[in-house]
């Protein structure tokens, strides 16, 4: 009896080890809009990366080694769409110790992984003013088929971080005959108010883009520039940057930014609200105008947007 107690007790302490060293969890947010873009109102999901659910998990492996996962799927609440050909924006496994992590799988490059974080509007809403990344229109994805992804330890709140990819797993029309291993590089700074960022990219069309951003908290909120100059041929190449700030007042959040593309002659200016109703509630009201002679007359009307994003 004693020993059947013992066993029971010892399998019982295992298994509470063994479910705390192995999670999975679900995630995500749905977010839906009225919005006034082109000169014509529409039911919008609003931000292609709001509407999304994510699985992810990490198994404690031991020895300070760990086995990390994550999916992440980007629907069309308004219609139960998919946004995109891909079900899955991201999927990929690694594994992650005192060397760093290493991931494989489809995923965000060095630059894209960096650049969003630096925009106020976080890349969503009318009133984003996000640079954007030269090579991820033209590839038609900000994304990397069958990639590996490097990222060191934090040195100092200094970081590395790489990427590579199979050629033949990033074809489009414009590198189809010859695509090209997208390779990326970048470092990445935090230390207390101050983040900096430098970023380089080639992709399966051998079109490059680097890109420099900065961040810094003020205390009344935090400011925010990127700096991108990238290729949009292999004879021509352009220059965009943007300007922006997040200022917290209470439950509200005001947001602005300014954007530039002079070789485009494209300019833009946002300038938004959110207001958190609870910790995983926002209602938000953005409005953007965009001015240059590289926008039609109707991508040059005044944009608006109302909205709920709700995070689960």
């Amino acid at each position: 009896m004693k020993r059947s107690l013992l066993a029971l007790a010892a399998l019982t302490a295992f298994a509470g080890v063994a479910s705390a060293q192995s999670t999975v969890t679900l995630s995500g947010s749905v977010d839906m809009a009225v919005q006034r873009t082109n000169d014509a109102w529409n039911m919008s999901t609003g931000n292609s990366g709001r509407s999304a659910f994510t699985l992810s998990g990490k198994e404690d492996l031991g020895g300070g080694m760990s086995a990390i996962f994550l999916m992440n799927h980007r629907f069309n609440p308004g219609t139960g769409a998919i946004t995109s050909p891909n079900f899955w924006r991201q999927a990929w496994v690694g594994l992650g110790g005192g060397f760093g992590t290493v991931r494989m799988g489809r995923m965000l490059p060095v630059l894209q992984t960096f650049n969003g974080d630096f925009d106020p509007f976080g890349t969503e809403t009318i009133g984003s003013t996000h640079t954007g990344g030269f090579n991820a229109g033209l590839a038609g994805s900000a994304r990397l088929n069958n990639a590996i992804y490097y990222q060191s330890p934090s040195m100092g709140g200094l970081s590395l971080h790489a990427n590579i990819a199979a050629a033949d797993g990033n074809l489009n029309a414009a590198a189809a005959n010859a695509p090209e291993r997208p390779m990326g590089l970048g470092v990445n700074y935090a230390a207390g108010p101050v983040r900096v960022a430098l970023a380089y990219d080639t992709g399966a069309t051998d079109l490059k883009t680097i890109g420099l951003y900065g961040s810094y908290n003020a205390g009344f909120g935090t400011l925010m520039a990127q700096f991108e100059r990238g290729d949009t041929s292999p004879t021509t190449d352009q220059t965009a940057y943007s300007i922006g700030a997040r200022v917290p007042m209470g439950a509200a959040t005001i947001k602005a930014g300014f954007r530039n593309n002079s070789d485009a002659n494209q300019k833009k200016i946002g300038l938004g609200l959110d207001y958190s109703l609870s910790k995983r509630t926002i209602v938000y009201t953005d409005v953007a105008k965009q001015s240059g002679s590289g926008f039609t007359s109707l991508q040059r009307s005044a944009m608006f947007d109302v909205g709920v994003w709700h995070k689960f």
